[in-house]
């Protein structure tokens, strides 16, 4: 009965239970006013917060695959961590994700735009904590979820572009909780960061058609497009924050568009169906 129910209602579930372990995580944080866990700030209590909010995808996601498809579905969910064989040209563009906009920093700063240049206040130690930090705050914590879980499903019923709009919009959403949390870092405009979600999301459901559902290509461009802001507006100290936003929002929009001439709307991909990571749904006969 519990297993039929999770199998028919398994996306809904999915969301309810990665909005519910976010948004009771970061109540418990803010009403107790528990410092966050950071790279520079390690506590007990902030870092089983910060564990539950940014892992609830993974969580929910193994939480439904294990009621509805036993441990054959968990393998199947967990298949994206090993699917690490593919063109170099997707970790490149995985790569492009922190290349451009550090590449346009720094000619940004050679020719006399405001900014500090390389900050020597950042140690190699503390660029390696930033980094093993980044790759968990999110890119490997949240991507079984996102897009082992959950993009599939949409994309078994949906075309690429509109799955990536709706599991945008989820993700967006689930993001808002930070924004309560005094000392979270979210410093970005809301609107701006909505976009920005968005059209990474586009990006990332590009490169998991395209690499038969790896993840590791997946988290690492998650991580580079997260740690971009690190890299420009930290370690290179642009100035102003706007510009950095134009920077991100100008090479965003190109690389979107590059996806869609690439791959079309409907699979974002050239390659054929059943080299999709996905199965698409028989289509209903007309009555």
């Amino acid at each position: 009965m519990l297993k039929d129910f999770f199998q028919k209602f398994s996306f809904i579930i999915f969301v309810f239970i990665s909005y519910t372990i976010m948004a009771v995580s970061a109540t418990i944080q803010i009403l107790l006013d528990i410092p966050s866990f950071t790279q520079v700030s390690f506590n007990t209590w902030g870092f089983i917060l910060w564990f539950f909010m940014v892992f609830s995808p993974t969580i929910s996601a193994v939480i439904v695959v294990s009621i509805s498809n036993g441990i054959e579905g968990l393998k199947k969910l967990l298949k994206g961590f090993l699917v690490w064989k593919v063109n170099w040209r997707w970790y490149l563009a995985a790569l492009i994700l922190i290349l451009a906009p550090l590449t346009i920093g720094v000619i940004y700063i050679a020719v006399g735009g405001g900014g500090t240049g390389f900050s020597t206040t950042y140690t190699a130690q503390m660029i390696i904590l930033a980094i093993v930090f980044g790759l968990f705050s999110g890119p490997i914590a949240e991507e079984a979820g996102w897009r082992g879980f959950a993009l599939p499903r949409l994309e078994s019923r949906f075309n690429a572009f509109v799955s990536s709009l709706i599991l945008g919009i989820i993700w967006f959403v689930w993001h808002i909780p930070f924004y309560f949390i005094a000392d979270s870092g979210y410093a970005i405009p809301f609107y701006i960061f909505a976009v920005m979600v968005i059209a990474i999301g586009i990006i990332l459901t590009w490169l998991y058609n395209n690499t038969k559902g790896s993840l590791i290509i997946t988290i690492l461009a998650h991580f580079c497009f997260n740690f971009s802001t690190f890299a420009v507006m930290n370690v290179l100290g642009i100035n102003p924050y706007w510009v950095f936003y134009i920077i991100v929002g100008t090479l965003g929009v190109g690389y979107v568009v590059f996806v869609f001439v690439h791959g079309g709307f409907k699979k974002f991909s050239r390659k054929p169906d059943e080299e999709m990571p996905f199965v698409k749904l028989p289509e209903k006969s007309a009555e």
